[in-house]
């Protein structure tokens, strides 16, 4: 479905620019990330939270002129390219990882912050290290897209601010996809953050409640997004399945 660059402004609060910029921009030639897509911005949060996270790091002050900088946005999809494969299972996690910190090694300006990384993903179970990551290992998979902050110089004050968002937005959408696709995912054996709270009423219930806590967590920058998420999950959670879940 067709994300507009009015409900990207009027819905979630993005900056006009912003959400110009990504909607109308044209899908990467040969990137895995979008492969079988036709639009930049898709309604999958896997696609939604590119505007929606460059803007919010807009709103903790890092400037206009590097986040739509081309080389900026074209580190970000190469860094999604590396992360599908490893999706698809063309690489292993280790590799793909290899594979980030070298596109973005000659590009470091944040030398410091690129070793938290790198101790980070040295992890053999990725948890919280210092003020990168979760508790919850499987909702820290996405977090190889970080490696993009480290080829920017940012006062520290803006970076932490940058990370709370990243972690308010898109492990609150990952908890939220896993809790649709649980009894698939337990069924298959898959890794599946609800794991962590437990796969019933309860685990789901307090799930719920994590995503609801990070949204709040968006309102002072956002709080128009802010908003959105939160009618978006009660309108998901009066669904029939939610339904059915919430009180099996």
């Amino acid at each position: 479905m067709f994300t507009s660059k009015n409900e990207l402004v009027e819905s979630m609060g993005v900056d006009p620019e912003i959400a110009a910029f990504f909607v109308d921009r044209k899908i990467p030639a040969n990137n895995l990330y979008w492969k079988g897509r036709y639009l930049y911005v898709a309604r999958g949060t896997g696609y939604l939270f590119i505007p929606l996270f460059f803007d919010l790091q807009l709103k903790a002050g890092v400037p206009r002129t590097i986040l739509i900088n081309e080389e900026y946005v074209q580190t970000m999809e190469q860094i999604l390219h590396i992360a599908a494969a490893y999706e698809f299972g063309e690489k292993d996690f280790a590799t793909h990882i290899e594979e980030i910190e070298h596109l973005v090694g000659p590009k470091l300006v944040n030398q410091p912050f690129f070793k938290e990384l790198q101790a980070y993903f040295k992890q053999t179970k990725l948890v919280r290290k210092g003020r990168i990551g979760t508790d919850n290992a499987a909702l820290n998979r996405g977090d190889a897209f970080l490696y993009l902050l480290a080829t920017i110089q940012l006062p520290e004050p803006v970076l932490s601010t940058v990370l709370d968002c990243w972690y308010q937005l898109v492990p609150s959408f990952l908890l939220l996809d896993d809790i649709m696709d649980f009894q698939e995912d337990r069924k298959n054996k898959e890794e599946n953050s609800l794991s962590f709270y437990g796969y019933n009423a309860d685990g789901i219930k307090k799930a719920i409640e994590v995503a609801k806590q990070n949204f709040q967590n968006l309102k002072k920058l956002n709080p128009t997004l802010c908003q959105f998420l939160e009618e978006a999950l009660n309108k998901k959670i009066q669904t029939p399945y939610f339904q059915h879940i919430l009180n099996d």
